[in-house]
């Protein structure tokens, strides 16, 4: 294709996800230009010349269908990130001030005005952990002025204490475990392989509808030169007949015949080259040319229509798609999500038995008030705290975890039979591909047998017109009989090519032979 073209068609990426390294496979050529696809509308008038693997590409890279799909495994990988954020650890700071000053009743106090003052400043670290327990690491810090004569008569009215501590809590039968911790984000990694499947899935059949479009813009316009072969026959039959009719040797009503045909092959003329316009725009559709109305040129396909042999291996077929399909991928994947949710929701049924333990390490200054003082006791760990103990609590009748158990349950065995139901479908859509393979190969040399007779029938009745012994109504009937031969043999190639690109689909392979990777 010209240097035009080439800057429409390039090697582009899929949604961001998709890129091209290579070419068709059997009859098609490969698209070598390269660089960014700069323009998919062709201008008014201008044609646009495509090779079938250009028009894939042109097709995946303005296919909306898959632009909207490609979204998805990008909002799945954020979910990803959200479940493994549960684990992530948080820092906390905080700072109280708390004053109170009020009038004494009793002289005992030794003022009249008490006032006491409390300044909190702590921080510390705190984390859920995989294996279902947490954890908290404080360490707070406490000023304290009192003005009570006891304080007054001792010298510490003002005193700072610090604590450093760290308590743990762990589970050991609801909620113990990393599996089970981890459950959610095991289920949001396999939604996102789904998306990616469902993405393919996609991708494949845009890959299938653009060669089926293709294929049919190539039928119509082959199609078209049958019908204007066919009438430029019959416009020569008419000529030879004039010529008879002046030589004496044919009647007037030979020329009528012609004339009739002629006519009637022109409406045939007519009726195909709507038919292309017809197929050139269902092309364009799946292209996505088309852009606030302007349809642009014309397309002209480059690869032509010819017959590439396919022998299909049943069994290897039938394993190939239960192994590349991707909604059976998917079905499988979610499956896998079904088995954790039910593990999830089994263990959610055992009573909740948890330790919890601290361990602290404390300073207190009471005579030198400064805060520091209170820091070197702590170090000094001749003051210390530790606690331990386990916490027993399960839920009378424990109905809301038992039927989210019962509901688990229920799913995973609707999701297994779904995956069979599934394989039971791509198993038989894969011998029906197959069959419509080997069938339409059979119809190719079926057609072009005909054909070959067809145009043998016409040359000896075309003989025995110009030897007197045949009539133009018979030489009429062969050369339509031709078109139609020579019309069914496009067409079957045509079938056959485009049950070739059903069955790379259904087999799962359609990216693989089309060199498309995720």
């Amino acid at each position: 294709m010209g240097k035009a073209g080439n800057r429409w068609i390039a090697t582009v990426a899929l949604a961001a996800l998709l890129s091209s390294t290579g070419s068709a496979v059997g009859d098609e050529k490969s698209a070598e230009s390269t660089g960014k696809a700069e323009e998919v509308t062709p201008k008014a008038g201008e044609v646009m010349v495509l090779s079938l693997q250009e028009s894939i590409l042109l097709g995946l890279k303005n296919n909306l269908a898959i632009a909207i799909e490609g979204f998805n495994p990008k909002i799945r990988a954020a979910d990803v990130t959200a479940a493994k954020a549960v684990f992530d650890p948080t820092a906390f700071a905080e700072v109280n001030f708390a004053s109170t000053r009020e009038k004494n009743r009793s002289a005992l106090a030794g003022v009249a005005t008490s006032q006491n003052e409390d300044l909190d400043f702590n921080a510390g670290l705190r984390q859920d952990l995989p294996t279902g327990g947490s954890y908290e690491l404080r360490f707070d810090n406490n000023r304290n002025f009192n003005n009570a004569a006891f304080f007054a008569n001792l010298g510490n009215e003002t005193a700072y204490a610090s604590e450093l501590s760290l308590t743990l809590t762990q589970p050991f039968l609801k909620n113990f475990g990393v599996d089970i911790n981890r459950t959610q984000i095991t289920v949001a990694q396999n939604e996102r392989e789904i998306s990616l499947d469902r993405l393919r899935e996609t991708t494949m059949d845009v890959i299938t509808d653009v060669q089926a479009a293709y294929w049919d813009l190539v039928f119509a316009l082959e199609n078209l030169k049958v019908q204007e072969r066919s009438l430029r026959l019959a416009r020569e039959l008419a000529e030879v007949n004039r010529a008879r009719v002046r030589a004496g040797v044919a009647a007037p009503v030979e020329i009528t015949q012609a004339e009739a045909e002629i006519a009637a092959r022109e409406a045939g003329v007519t009726v195909a080259e709507k038919r292309v316009r017809d197929a050139e725009d269902r092309l364009k559709i799946v292209l996505n040319i088309p852009k606030q109305g302007e349809w642009g040129g014309a397309v002209l396909p480059s690869d032509p229509a010819r017959f590439s042999p396919v022998t299909p291996d049943l069994p290897g077929a039938v394993a190939d798609a239960l192994r590349m399909r991707p909604e059976y991928e998917a079905a499988k994947v979610d499956l896998s999500n079904r088995e954790l949710t039910l593990r999830f929701t089994r263990n959610q049924l055992l009573p909740d038995l948890s330790f919890r333990g601290s361990v602290g390490l404390n300073g207190l200054d009471t005579t030198n008030p400064s805060y520091g003082d209170n820091l070197n006791e702590l170090g000094s760990r001749d003051f210390y705290s530790y606690s331990a103990g386990l916490v027993f609590s399960i839920p009378l009748g424990n109905r809301a975890a038992r039927a989210e158990f019962i509901k688990a349950q229920f799913e995973r065995e609707q999701a297994r039979v779904s995956l069979r139901s599934l394989e039971l479908e791509i198993t038989a859509e894969v011998r029906e591909a197959v069959r419509r393979v080997q069938a339409d190969a059979k119809l190719v040399e079926e057609t072009r047998a005909t054909r070959v007779l067809r145009e043998e029938q016409l040359r000896i009745e075309q003989k025995r017109l110009e030897a007197g012994v045949s009539t133009t109504f018979e030489v009429l009937r062969f050369q339509r009989d031709l078109a139609v031969a020579q019309s069914a043999e496009v067409r079957t190639v045509t079938d056959h090519k485009k049950a070739v690109a059903n069955l790379d689909r259904v087999r799962g392979v359609a990216l693989e032979k089309h060199r498309i990777q995720m």
